[in-house]
């Protein structure tokens, strides 16, 4: 085995920048599930019984990766099989994703469809356009599960016959997927009372869907929520893959006729850009959880924003500049804590806006 071709796989610690693509071509390398035994010279005894397929890849550089080393019920989900469905299913779509040297990705399908949000002060008024995304995460190394929307994917049904989605934006100006979501709640004013009364996770474990239930929720019309697909920890662990391309292809034509979002969360990015940000904006971000080097490039790029959209400063604008610094600084974070950190900053910049 040539030691210097292949690298080891366990997922880094090291202070990284994430690598971008606007194409699938860097994505889909080709990637395998292969017996460890034959990466090995003749004669090794392989002790441990739990760990012996390796997650083998070789990227377009050429470098070969050995991605991690899993058990025989580990399921890889390549991204060609990603491609594939989005090819298929929705047509004219562009990709922004981000990755990592590890195998993570965080892959942004965006659709045409767009929806403005306006920010207006005395003087000036600036129009974003953000673009409905579908937010794929997966990893080569089993370390970040396999999430659409970076989350468990909820279907919303209302009155038996109308299926609606999450959906994603995606804003040109920050280049990334946004990942705060109100859609969780069914109204503006549910998602309100949660913030009021403190964010509490029992509330949000009430709506969370297990083992395929259905829950019945209580407003001016009957409305269910069934999980769809995915759970949020889903690990890659025994998937039927003919299944699963199959489920995807449902979702993705699902996703495709949706025409826009839940309203909670577009109506909370209007409140957002209607509010000019606190004088100690830094320090609610670093409460939101945002290690304070990401907090001040957060603050130096709401300052960018500023001069180059010619705008006072507000806290759809401070919301985008941590999605920047999130998703373009150099950190130890992986993926999906990244995310989070994402989505927490929005339920505190919320909170400033609605409260």
């Amino acid at each position: 085995m040539d030691k210097s071709a292949i690298k080891a796989a366990t997922m880094s610690q090291q202070s990284i920048n994430l690598e971008r693509s606007q194409t699938w071509d860097a994505l889909c390398f080709p990637v395998a599930a292969v017996p460890l035994e034959t990466l090995l010279p003749t004669g090794y005894r392989i002790v441990p019984t739990d760990r012996k397929q390796a997650i083998v890849g070789e990227l377009p550089d050429g470098t070969k990766n050995i991605f991690a080393m899993q058990s025989g019920e580990y399921s890889l989900i390549k991204n060609e099989v990603l491609r594939e469905a989005a090819e298929l299913y929705l047509p004219g779509h562009t990709i922004d994703a981000s990755f990592t040297p590890q195998g993570e990705f965080s892959i942004n399908l965006i659709l045409p469809d767009e929806v403005n949000i306006a920010s207006s002060s005395a003087n000036t008024k600036v129009v974003d356009r953000l673009y409905k995304s579908m937010i794929i995460n997966n990893s080569y190394s089993g370390k970040t599960p396999f999430s659409l929307q970076g989350t468990a994917l909820k279907e919303h049904i209302e009155t038996g016959t109308t299926s609606k989605m999450r959906v994603s934006y995606y804003r040109q100006v920050c280049t990334n997927g946004l990942m705060g979501w109100a859609d969780d709640y069914m109204s503006f004013d549910q998602y309100l009372a949660w913030l009021l009364n403190g964010k509490p996770k029992k509330f949000k474990d009430a709506l969370k869907i297990k083992d395929a239930e259905l829950v019945v929720l209580t407003g001016r019309q009957v409305q269910r929520e069934q999980e769809v697909l995915v759970d949020k920890k889903f690990h890659h662990k025994g998937l039927n893959l003919e299944v699963f391309k199959k489920q995807l292809a449902s979702i993705f034509t699902a996703f495709q006729s949706q025409t826009n979002s839940l309203t909670p969360t577009i109506g909370v990015y209007k409140e957002l850009a209607k509010r000019p940000t606190p004088e100690n904006l830094a320090t609610v971000i670093t409460e939101s959880g945002l290690p304070k080097m990401l907090a001040r490039n957060a603050m130096d790029r709401l300052a960018e924003e500023m001069r180059m959209l010619e705008t006072p400063a507000n806290l759809w604008l401070a919301y985008n500049a941590v999605n920047h610094a999130l998703f373009n600084s150099r950190s130890s974070l992986s993926i999906s804590d990244r995310f989070r950190l994402d989505e927490a900053a929005f339920h505190q910049l919320a909170t400033l806006a609605l409260t």
